[in-house]
């Protein structure tokens, strides 16, 4: 289980996507995008996008969408909303021994296993972008994101992982501001980069920041299919101190 965990780090499944996913520009009506590990997008109209994770919905439904907002000849505005649903992985990875992340822990009163209540978690956002000098294209983001949930959550409820533990601090606070700049275009025919910075803060009883850094190279082999590789970094703030994690990142898009 733990080796799963890690392989949807790698991937970044839930927040990393091909060049234009953390920007303002949406795909045309009708056309649609997959990666192995990156989620299925679909353009809905010509001012509408969803997309969602087939294989990961199983365990974390969620669901994205982004639609245009006021257009200016040298910038493009979105915004978008994006719904996750935690409670069926929490609750997988709630055990003793092999696969489990997170330790069922007892109630000292009612002398029973903590329960890990439903939650929806949202975050509505903004992403700004324009291109410079055509080849080139820089967005900045804001947003926030909040925990809807259905009852009380432990604070033993956490997965001290890179990735997951900023987001899990969401579950016992008030809600996280998050802010990202993306800076993305052509290096040469086929090959393509993509760089992102996003610094969350998550605000309750007490302050919690994370930084993310993600940076990634796309080669388009074939007019519809690219492979892409590069790298994640993490700062978390930790129970147990701050921590700076490296992390590979691998994946093969297809678009239609």
């Amino acid at each position: 289980m733990k080796l799963f965990i890690l392989l949807i780090i790698a991937s970044q499944a839930f927040s990393i996507d091909l060049p234009l996913e953390n920007t303002a520009f949406l795909l045309e009506k009708g056309q649609k995008e997959i990666g192995i590990f990156a989620p299925l997008r679909i353009g809905k109209t010509e001012k509408t996008e969803f997309s969602i994770h087939p294989i990961l919905g199983f365990i974390i439904p969620n669901f994205k969408m982004k639609s245009k907002l006021t257009i200016s000849e040298n910038l493009k505005n979105v915004y978008f909303l994006k719904l996750t649903y935690p409670t069926p992985l929490l609750n997988m990875v709630q055990r003793e021994g092999v696969g489990g992340l997170i330790t069922p822990g007892i109630e000292s009163n009612a002398k029973k296993e903590v329960e890990i209540p439903h939650m929806l978690v949202s975050e509505l956002g903004i992403i700004s972008s324009r291109f410079i000098k055509e080849k080139f294209c820089f967005s900045a983001s804001g947003s926030i994101a909040f925990t809807t949930k259905f009852g009380d959550v432990n604070e033993r409820i956490t997965i001290d992982l890179p990735y997951f533990y900023p987001r899990m601090k969401m579950y016992n606070s008030k809600f996280t501001l998050i802010s990202g700049l993306t800076f993305s275009g052509k290096i040469w025919k086929n090959i393509s980069f993509d760089t992102e910075n996003s610094l969350r803060l998550t605000l309750g009883s007490k302050k919690y920041i994370a930084f993310e850094h993600h940076n990634q190279m796309f080669w388009s082999f074939k007019s519809n299919m690219k492979l892409v590789l590069g790298y994640n970094i993490y700062f978390a703030e930790y129970p147990f101190g701050n921590q700076w994690d490296l992390i590979p990142h691998i994946d093969l898009k297809y678009s239609w």
